[in-house]
């Protein structure tokens, strides 16, 4: 799988992913796991009835709203390139963003019914594949992204941020500054949250600084940091935080300039996942999270209700 940062959509014609500035078709292996994915989905308990799906056909247009349930830190690339684009083919995007672990959490407690999850790292979906019943099936990963600083020009802080761009001092040492303002999501309630804490423990390992996590973070759940994972974009761009940990298409999106962390903290390289495994983050049943890239998955939970439109949807996003 490439090292996909965002994914540029266009309503007509949509058939590559820009990875860091370039072009890139999608890896064939991938497209055959989902042509595989899609023609099982057509046998299904849920699938419509005496109904089969030809994974190489063109994408057909239909109707019928088609219920979207995603990663917050997908709002922007969602409702602005990918829903819009989608609703060309005849049918009624509807998204609605959140932390993963959020959006699973109100999967399973019935308070969502998504045609469709895409949830950063497979852990939210496993919960519903895990659950009794099972409440999905399958999931597949079709981007990847690293963790990077992103932090508001207007900050108090922002000249000192600049100067961790030309190494006069360590990023580590701006965030554990008295008085600034670094929010973050909750780690029981997004993967980002998780990925902040593992990404600074990671760093305390990398620089030999057991202090580092502890004089960033204050606490894995300091709530004087933690914010939904939904409006951290927002409380940057209005001042209200000086820095968040930020997927780097994030930043690029919305136009924040951002510090980029080294390969053995962001999260992003596969060939670190054994270094990321050193750290973890604690659930709320007491458990590690160990440290693993970043990837976004997505599946059609056994929530859906609008099959067809479903399917659609993820030949769409692949298409």
């Amino acid at each position: 799988m490439g090292r996909l940062l965002y994914i540029q959509l266009n309503p007509l014609r949509r058939k590559h992913i820009i990875v860091l500035g370039r072009t890139t078709a999608i890896p064939t292996t991938t497209l055959m796991i989902l042509s595989f994915v899609l023609v099982f989905l057509s046998y299904s308990s849920f699938g419509p009835e005496n109904q089969t799906v030809n994974a190489q056909a063109t994408i057909t247009s239909a109707g019928g709203d088609v219920n979207v349930l995603y990663a917050g830190s997908l709002i922007s690339v969602m409702e602005t390139k990918v829903g819009p684009a989608f609703n060309h083919l005849g049918y009624g995007y509807k998204g609605e963003g959140h932390g993963s672990i959020q959006d699973a959490n109100m999967i399973k407690d019935g308070q969502r019914f998504p045609d469709v999850f895409i949830s950063v790292g497979e852990q939210p979906i496993t919960k519903l594949i895990d659950n009794r019943p099972s409440l999905a099936k399958w999931y597949l990963g079709f981007a990847s992204d690293e963790l990077v600083i992103a932090y508001s020009p207007k900050s108090h802080f922002a000249a000192e941020f600049e100067k961790v761009k030309t190494g006069s001092i360590p990023w580590y040492q701006v965030l554990a500054k008295p008085g600034i303002k670094f929010l973050r999501s909750d780690p029981l309630l997004d993967p980002k949250g998780c990925y902040t804490v593992i990404a600074t423990k990671l760093a305390g390992i990398l620089y030999h600084n057991s202090s580092l996590s502890p004089s960033v973070l204050k606490g894995e759940r300091n709530q004087e940091q933690v914010r939904p994972e939904e409006l951290l974009l927002t409380l940057l761009e209005t001042g209200v935080a000086d820095a968040i940990p930020a997927y780097k298409h994030e930043a690029i999106e919305r136009g924040f300039p951002f510090i980029s962390l080294p390969p053995q903290i962001n999260l992003g390289y596969p060939a670190f996942a054994g270094y990321y495994k050193q750290a973890s983050c604690t659930e709320l049943n007491g458990s590690l999270n160990f440290g693993k890239p970043i990837v976004f998955d997505i599946t059609i939970p056994n929530t859906v209700r609008n099959t067809e439109g479903a399917i659609q949807f993820v030949k769409f996003l692949f298409s």
